[in-house]
């Protein structure tokens, strides 16, 4: 066994009844950037993610396109492990619910929690949902009984069930989350569930009768798990349970789920109580993001306002993507997502701020030293280049402790602030003046600054732009590998050595301007923003 730190990071399992839209790349790519941050911490990092398949649904979907339940979900699984690889997601597992490890772990939780007398047959007769295929109460519905997050109509039921006895756990689970102020994340989401919970959460059904598409209840055949208890216990099987005891010892409990802000019921409720039942250990910490939106709607397929990842990130290249999500949309709260957006942020932020720096030091760099990285006078430092020095000096600090919080756009701008003085710095110090001066020490510090500068942001951007931070290690001449920097080893001013060879190269960001750029840009809107 490695002697390692262990962190087990999940998304949300996604549903298998259509293919990925830009939301499912959001959420992916928001927990690929913690879990790319905390194996630069040196953690051994386990993440998965998957698929939901037994929903009525898939099963109504899959009889629509004439072929078997299980081959349906197959391919629709295949178009989720494809998002993956395109936008580099380092996912380490990949749960479809239909698995055999999983209809194990299922079976085995549904019988602790049955064993301990937890769950009970009786009769359900209130509201469903069938575009979430989730229960609701009356007050939980739109004033025409509609479902709040679809706007669809919920159908009255009436049902034998069994049910999960939510309200023998309520008080033990409102004491865990007011002990432990993480466990739900961000405020204003551990805000909702406490409320939620103070009002009064009645017993939940966990079962449905007289489906053929899912996992067989232990207890009684003729009936079949809930969705939701199903997909929820999707966690637990990539972690081990009940099929690998080690493994599951290991990772668990999961140390962060990344979620929509619209299923924390079903995480921060249902899921803890399920875990208390079966008498295993709750998750450390539950992440609700917020939403992207399309000119003020969130993005759906029932709303017809979806963009299609694939095509977007071909367009404007997976890392400005990632970027995007990262820099411009604050983690737990809704952002919006245009391409007029993306296209500002990358002529600003990529464009004007980083490419250009890189670009003009590089050349400096070139044209003054001979392309190699020159030395460094601490002892003529004036008080431009102790400020922007000190600043750098602070960014380990900085960034480690908005990234423990899943501050992502705090990251980012603790590099974008030290990037904003190191242009300002070029203005300032004027290095071309100081080398028709003959000031070479003046000029070779203020160089040696800027090329440190663009190190130590290298470092920052790699978890959310892998490919941008490799090109530019090219241009530093440093040999950093992903798989075994240690960022705190390595995010320090004055690692780079004096005397490597550096390659300015062509540009990383060019600004998009030209014909050609627009009329691919145009027909983007066309294809995937509706």
């Amino acid at each position: 066994m490695s002697d390692k730190k262990h962190y087990f990071i999940t998304t949300a399992i996604d549903y298998a009844n259509s293919k990925p839209h830009i939301g499912h790349a959001y959420e992916k790519v928001t927990a690929d950037i913690i879990a790319r941050y905390k194996r630069l911490k040196g953690y051994e990092v386990y993440f998965s993610t998957g698929t939901d398949e037994h929903s009525l649904n898939v099963m109504a979907k899959a009889k629509e396109t004439g072929v078997d339940p299980k081959a349906y979900v197959d391919n629709i699984a295949v178009a989720f492990k494809d998002l993956c690889t395109q936008y580099k997601i380092t996912i380490t597992d990949f749960v479809q619910t239909s698995e055999v490890r999983h209809a194990k772990a299922v079976s085995e939780i549904f019988r602790r929690c049955f064993e301990t007398g937890d769950i009970y047959k009786g009769t359900y007769e209130g509201w469903y949902c069938k575009s979430c295929e989730s229960f609701y109460a009356q007050g939980e519905l739109t004033e025409d009984n509609c479902c709040p997050t679809h706007k669809s109509k919920a159908d009255l039921i009436k049902e034998d069930n069994y049910f999960l006895k939510i309200t023998k756990y309520t008080d033990k689970l409102l004491k865990h989350i007011e002990d432990n102020p993480d466990f739900i994340q961000p405020e204003t989401r551990r805000n909702e569930i406490l409320a939620m919970l103070k009002s009064g959460f009645r017993d939940v059904s966990v079962s449905r009768p007289g489906l053929n598409w899912g996992i067989p209840l232990p207890v009684d055949h003729t009936q079949t798990v809930y969705v939701w208890f199903d997909a929820l216990i999707n966690y637990a099987t990539a972690a081990g349970f009940a099929t690998d005891e080690e493994k599951f010892k290991k990772y668990w409990p999961a140390d962060a789920h990344i979620i929509g802000k619209d299923i924390t019921k079903f995480h921060c409720i249902i899921w803890p109580i399920m875990l208390m039942s079966a008498g295993l250990a709750l998750p450390k910490k539950v992440f609700g993001h917020g939403f992207l939106l399309n000119k003020g709607e969130k993005m759906s397929k029932t709303r017809g306002n979806i963009v299609d990842p694939v095509n977007i990130a071909n367009v404007f290249g997976v890392d400005v993507i990632r970027y995007y999500f990262a820099a411009n949309i604050t983690n737990g709260s809704d952002g919006e997502f245009s391409e007029d957006s993306i296209i500002l942020c990358y002529n600003t932020d990529l464009a004007n701020d980083l490419g250009n720096l890189i670009n003009r030091s590089l050349n400096m760099v070139e044209k003054y030293c001979g392309a190699k990285v020159p030395q460094y006078y601490e002892t003529i430092l004036d008080d431009k280049m102790k400020a922007i020095v000190e600043q750098a000096k602070q960014l380990h600090k900085v960034y480690g402790e908005r990234m423990d919080v899943f501050n992502l756009s705090g990251s980012l701008d603790a590099a974008w602030d030290l990037i904003s003085m190191a242009n300002k710095l070029i203005e300032d110090e004027a290095p071309w003046n100081l080398q028709k001066n003959n000031k070479i020490h003046e000029l070779e510090t203020v160089l040696y600054i800027l090329l440190e500068v663009i190190r130590l942001v290298s470092i920052v951007i790699l978890p959310v732009m892998p490919d941008t931070a490799s090109r530019i290690w090219a241009k530093l001449g440093v040999n950093y590998d992903e798989k075994t920097i240690i960022i705190d080893e390595e995010l320090h001013f004055g690692k780079l050595a004096k005397g490597g060879a550096v390659a300015k190269g062509d540009p990383l960001f060019p600004r998009i301007l030209d014909e050609k750029e627009a009329e691919k840009l145009k027909a983007l809107k066309e294809k995937t923003l509706k």
